[in-house]
């Protein structure tokens, strides 16, 4: 393993004259001539990051701010990476075909003004993702993401309120938006990223980000279980379970790994397979412990006046974001239903129902081959290389591909879910400097030492 696996700068041995040693020096890098700051956490990675999830997190206090500082940091970011463009978007360039669709069916959209901006701001999140899965320094991305997180959860502890829930007047734990599923969203994840921080920290021996990401996690954890939401916990519990294994089987052989592997797979496709019955147990166990009623909170109704929405344009959709708008009948119907008196924000609770009234058959083919070729090619890296990062990026995978089933995953732009569902994605592929895998801690480089040189006389 390389000093760049480890660090921001690379650590090199200066030739000096005989007799004097080797000196380390730490030289600082440049592009377009500006000097970066080479802090191990603090840097442009760490800012970029961390921006962009906090303007995504607050985006409903924020409103258009939030969306303007989206836009410039992901510019700005792109611009101070122009020169690796290429590098970086060509082996993930296949992505790009499902923010491509979105722009596309702007020609056969309902509404082609609202699509075509919609999918732009959709583009520019994807773009922001996977720029940032290629980044030379992950470490300083994670960090971003657990400060974000944790900057999130803080505010929401102080000015957080209860809402009613189910049928007995039990309350759950809304935060600032009043809804406590998006709250459990954010808390969950939110966790695994405090996770991997203690992780890496650990290794890192950064003893007070150890401290911190275990006291972030544990106030995470209280969010996400006064939030009442049974999708989050679901989710959140088998992403955790994927978690621990995969960082088991790190140490473990290529071919035990291979094995596991394919196992676990057959058993989320059986899952997949068999989905109505996995869903009427969710239903069952929802209405157990979180006392919702067995519509998964009229989420059934939604799924069949989508049957009929689909019905009449099954081919190519309605176009990207053509539905949820005020004016639209059967969206202010839906909204009556739900009563959601703003008139916005609002999904079908359901990712690939959700693309197919928008994208068709066709949105729903291109979205899903991609995702699978994405996590077939982040599994092969895991079990070629494994590394700490590749079993965050699958964990995040297993999370975002549980809830799909019963919320709009991956599908809303400037949308926090819809960044690390891509960024998940865009870390399949290789990086200028490799992850380090955080097996053992980095030593320092050593010279090795000169044999003593003997003199033989010959008789």
């Amino acid at each position: 393993m390389s000093t760049q696996e480890s660090a921001p700068f690379v650590v090199r041995r200066r030739r000096t004259p005989a007799g004097m040693g080797g000196k380390f020096v730490k030289p600082r890098p440049r592009e377009f001539g500006f000097k970066l700051v080479t802090h191990p956490l603090f840097d442009l990675e760490f800012a970029t990051t961390f921006g962009l999830f906090v303007a995504m997190l607050f985006i409903a206090q924020l409103e258009t701010l939030g969306a303007l500082a989206i836009v410039g940091l992901t510019g700005a970011y792109t611009l101070l990476h122009v020169m690796r463009l290429f590098e970086i978007l060509l082996p993930r360039s296949f992505i790009l075909a499902i923010p491509l669709v979105m722009i596309f069916s702007t020609l056969w959209s309902e509404t082609p003004s609202e699509t075509l901006k919609y999918s732009i701001e959709f583009a520019i999140t994807v773009g922001g993702a996977l720029l940032l899965s290629a980044s030379r320094r992950p470490t300083s991305v994670l960090f971003g993401m657990f400060l974000a997180f944790t900057l999130y959860i803080a505010v929401t502890l102080v000015f957080g309120e209860a809402v009613t829930v189910g049928t007995t007047g039990a309350t759950a734990f809304a935060g600032l938006n009043r809804g406590k599923n998006l709250l459990a969203d954010i808390a969950s994840t939110g966790l695994l990223v405090s996770a991997a921080t203690f992780l890496v920290a650990g290794a890192e021996r950064r003893m007070l980000l150890v401290l911190a990401a275990a006291v972030v996690a544990i106030a995470e954890f209280y969010v996400l279980v006064e939030a009442r939401s049974a999708g989050a916990m679901l989710g959140f519990l088998m992403a955790a379970a994927a978690f621990a294994l995969l960082l088991a089987l790190r140490s473990a052989g290529f071919v035990l790994r291979a094995v596991v592997t394919a196992f676990l797979s057959a058993c989320l496709l059986a899952v997949a397979l068999s989905y109505r019955a996995v869903s009427s147990t969710l239903m069952d166990v929802g209405a157990v412990l979180f006392d919702k009623d067995p519509t998964l909170t009229g989420r059934t109704y939604l799924w069949q006046r989508a049957g009929d929405l689909i019905v009449e344009t099954p081919f190519l959709g309605r176009g990207f974001r053509s539905f949820w708008l005020q004016g639209n009948p059967d969206a202010e119907g839906l909204w009556q239903f739900a009563g959601i008196t703003s008139r916005d924000g609002f999904n079908f609770h359901n990712t690939p129902i959700e693309i197919l009234v928008h994208l068709g058959w066709f949105g729903l083919i291109v979205y899903g081959a991609v995702l699978i070729i994405a996590l077939v090619f982040l599994v092969f890296k895991f079990l070629v290389r494994p590394n700490l990062f590749h079993c965050f990026w699958l964990s995040v995978l297993v999370y975002e591909m549980v809830r799909m089933p019963i919320e709009s995953i991956g599908f809303n732009e400037f949308y926090f879910s819809t960044l690390l569902l891509f960024m998940a994605m865009g870390s399949a592929f290789g990086v200028p400097a490799e992850q380090p895998s955080y097996r053992r801690l980095p030593g320092p480089v050593r010279q090795p030492r000169p044999r003593p040189v003997q003199l033989r006389m010959r008789p």
